[in-house]
């Protein structure tokens, strides 16, 4: 019994230090996870898939898919298992919950109007960048972005400007758990060269996307700074063929910078 019991939910821990994450941890929540993020990844599957991605007995496997079709986490049909809209639900009542969803939904408007190009919100979370907001001009082209979509910092100008903003054992935590992942030819991918271009993001102001995010690509983005920290970032975003060098330099950096600072100064302190 206690060794089934041990096969479904982990061996339990617990520890009166909960500073240590490694102590703090609960076998079952993480197995959760983990049956969230193989879904998500690879959806719909049969409880037999998520077993063998999991490296579980199918019964294992079988009794959290049911637990989590109960609590409603996850559907099923005849395709088999999937992560249920609920998580949705949670992430747009948190989005809403963002006091800079509603300061900068104006700013961003005009920006992506004056521009006519896409522009992005972005806020950092659990060592990511994390699209809340977005408009569009009449000649966008949209990314992958959509709200809720989560970016490596390094590879996006707003995640650079982030990261540039944050406390420097902040960043160590962020590379030590996500590394820097090439998202093209162009990303940066060594410590030396992310110190370097946040050294220069810091000085200037603003951080330029050059083919980093996706191939094709150029944006210009800029931090949202309040009582000395870093709460969001701003992006314009666009095909390089038309969001050029020249181009930045005679208007675009100018608007992004003033939608930023219009965002600081109306932002509730």
């Amino acid at each position: 019994m206690v060794d089934g019991w041990k096969e479904l939910y982990g061996s339990p821990v617990f520890h009166t230090t909960m500073g240590d994450n490694e102590a703090s941890r609960i076998g079952a929540v993480e197995r959760f996870g983990e049956i969230i993020e193989v879904l998500r990844e690879r959806e719909p599957l049969s409880s037999r898939a998520v077993a063998s991605a999991l490296d579980v007995s199918k019964s294992t496997a079988h009794a959290y898919l049911a637990t989590m079709e109960e609590l409603e986490y996850v559907t099923r049909s005849p395709d088999g298992y999937a992560v249920s809209l609920k998580f949705l639900e949670y992430g747009m009542e948190e989005r809403e919950r963002l006091p800079i969803v509603d300061v900068a939904a104006d700013t961003i408007e005009q920006l992506a109007s004056d521009t006519s190009e896409a522009v992005y919100l972005v806020v950092e979370e659990h060592g990511y960048g994390v699209y809340v907001d977005y408009a569009l001009g009449e000649r966008a082209v949209t990314t992958h972005a959509i709200v809720g979509t989560r970016s490596p910092l390094h590879s996006i100008a707003s995640g650079k400007t982030i990261l540039a903003h944050l406390p420097e054992e902040r960043v160590d935590e962020i590379v030590a758990a996500h590394g820097l992942p090439a998202e093209t030819e162009r990303t940066i991918q060594s410590r030396e060269a992310l110190d370097e271009t946040l050294a220069r993001v810091r000085e200037q102001g603003y951080a330029i996307n050059e083919h980093e995010a996706n191939a094709g690509t150029r944006a210009v983005g800029a931090p949202v700074v309040v009582d000395d920290e870093v709460v969001a970032a701003i992006a314009v975003a666009g095909p390089a063929h038309r969001i050029t060098p020249e181009r930045i330099e005679a208007d675009v950096l100018g608007e992004v910078l003033a939608a930023a600072n219009e965002i600081e100064l109306t932002y509730p302190s």
